[in-house]
């Protein structure tokens, strides 16, 4: 999946001379928690909440003002990392837990088109292995052969079972395959049964989620 297509497009954002009072009434509104800054039609930083509590904390504006005053700049972060819609929705993923970000910007070429969050991703992943339904889950460890695979799929469908979705990992073994099923039942004896019969090699540790 790319990320172009679970990112938020046109997103709003703000200049590094608007004032902190001005970007935080669009968070609080928008219950945002980042804002790209944006000059001359070019990504310059970008702004979260907790960047502005930091304002609030740790800077002193001129006498007289407050930190809701300070523009903009005195407050984002200028070394931003983004991400383009050609992207995988993986690779927005790997950036922000290995970074600890909480968004990405989204730039084609030098123009801002959207920005990512962990929530996108989060509900992106929700939609990919379609945790909204009530499904069994099993894991199964087989070589790595297309054949075993395709037996694998053929047994649920020999008993009628939709497959919703499946993740494949390499497993500890040389060789070996471990693919976590979310199949349309909840007979899991069935399932298990069914599974030895073919020879499979499946976890006891099974859930209904």
């Amino acid at each position: 999946m790319l990320v172009g297509k679970r990112m938020t497009r046109n997103p709003k954002t703000v200049s590094p001379d608007d004032p902190l009072s001005f970007a935080a009434r669009i968070l609080r509104e928008h219950r945002f928690h980042h804002l790209p800054v944006v000059e001359g039609g070019r990504l310059v930083g970008i702004l979260s909440d907790a960047d502005l509590r930091n304002a609030s904390y740790g800077t002193m504006p001129a006498e007289g003002g407050t930190a809701e005053d300070l523009p903009v700049r005195e407050a984002m972060r200028t070394e931003v990392w983004s991400v383009t819609p050609d992207d995988s929705v993986e690779d927005a993923l790997l950036i922000l837990t290995r970074e600890k970000f909480g968004a990405l910007p989204v730039l084609s070429g030098d123009r801002l088109v959207g920005i990512i969050t962990r929530a996108d991703l989060l509900n992106a992943f929700v939609d990919i292995l379609d945790v909204n339904e009530v499904c069994f889950c099993v894991d199964v460890t087989f070589p790595r052969s297309l054949a075993r695979f395709e037996e694998l799929i053929d047994t649920f469908a020999g008993m009628g079972v939709e497959v919703r979705s499946v993740l494949i990992a390499p497993q500890g073994e040389v060789g070996a395959l471990n693919a976590h099923l979310r199949v349309a039942t909840i007979d899991g004896p069935s399932v298990r049964r069914a599974l030895r019969e073919k020879g499979f090699v499946i976890s006891e540790q099974v859930s209904r989620l």
